[in-house]
């Protein structure tokens, strides 16, 4: 398989634009119970919609599904026919896999086995919708999957695990990472990580407010990427929440102000960050993350803001070039 690195193609097709029973699929994924593998007939609509049947690469795609923190965990494992390294792969908060087809497919254009999966109340998992009590929640989750990628996929040593990361996802791998030092580690890719969210500091004051009369708002869709084709994905996509929970700011308040006080960490992630995000205060996070991580890799993507997995063609194509010259798949 060549490992050109001409920009992904992916983009011929218009997600969102197939037939999609979700409520099929769940009740498929429910019947295989504590786990199991669900029948490539019943995910055939599922990868349709999302453009995530990759016909240009040879491969195979599994759906599995495993118990942990007594929720369905929905992994999916996208194996090209010729693999030299296996890659976790974790979504961003109101995501999941089927929003990540550009990255996917860059990656198994690598040669590279892809772990992924919802984490918990977010697309084909189970659990209250994008509701958690506590970020250690997620990072158990990640726990969990961890030892099922390990057990059942056995990279050796010669393959170590390498890991990307978008947003809220980014911060699951940082705090992941942090308690499991002994990891055999490839590259660490960090996409518009969390640590704190855009105008926090008018923004806590309104969250001190709301948290005293409410449990959630309605979800404002912004406009966080310069791609029409995403933004309409998202507009119509029957995975995703339309609620922000209380809870859920609460716990990444608990999270963020635990993880600014790490000490000094070896790791070396290549942080890629969008200079016109509106999500994350990407001048402070970044400066979080020269303290925390001094041999990091930091680049700013001109244009870019902070869905960068779902970004325009033309700044994917500047990432892909980036992680091409920083990273050695």
């Amino acid at each position: 398989m060549s490992t050109d690195t001409h920009p992904p193609i992916h983009t011929a097709v218009v997600r969102g634009s197939a037939e999609f029973d979700v409520d099929a699929l769940q009740a498929e994924l429910a019947a295989l119970a504590h786990q199991g593998v669900a029948a490539p007939a019943a995910t055939l609509e599922y990868l349709q919609f999302y453009g995530l049947l990759f016909p240009h690469i040879n491969h195979q795609h599994q759906m599995r599904v495993i118990e942990a923190l007594e929720q369905r965990l929905v992994i999916q494992v996208f194996e090209p026919a010729v693999t030299r390294g296996h890659v976790m792969l974790c979504h961003g908060y109101y995501d999941h896999v089927g929003l990540f087809a550009s990255v996917i497919e860059y990656l198994m254009l690598k040669q590279l086995t892809v772990i992924t999966f919802d984490q918990i109340g977010h697309g084909l998992s189970s659990g209250e919708r994008v509701v958690i009590d506590s970020f250690d929640h997620y990072v158990a989750a990640q726990q969990a999957v961890t030892r099922y990628a390990l057990a059942s996929l056995s990279p050796t040593p010669a393959q170590p695990l390498h890991w990307v990361g978008q947003s809220m996802g980014g911060a699951i791998v940082m705090e992941y990472l942090e308690h499991n030092p002994d990891l055999s580690l490839g590259n660490i890719i960090l996409l518009a990580p969390l640590v704190r969210p855009y105008a926090w500091g008018w923004n806590r004051w309104v969250f001190a407010l709301a948290k005293l009369t409410i449990t959630s708002r309605p979800r404002v869709l912004t406009e966080n990427a310069e791609n029409p084709e995403f933004l309409e994905l998202q507009a119509i996509d029957p995975l995703q929440a339309r609620i922000l929970p209380v809870a859920w700011v609460q716990a990444m308040v608990t999270w963020f102000k635990r993880f600014e006080h790490y000490p000094e960490s070896e790791l070396a992630p290549v942080i890629v960050q969008g200079d016109q995000d509106r999500t994350v205060d990407a001048h402070y996070n970044l400066k979080v993350f020269r303290r925390r991580y001094p041999h990091s890799h930091q680049w700013i993507i001109t244009g870019g803001r902070h869905h960068l997995a779902n970004e325009s063609e033309y700044l994917r194509g500047q990432m892909w070039r980036y992680l091409d010259a920083q990273c050695d798949w």
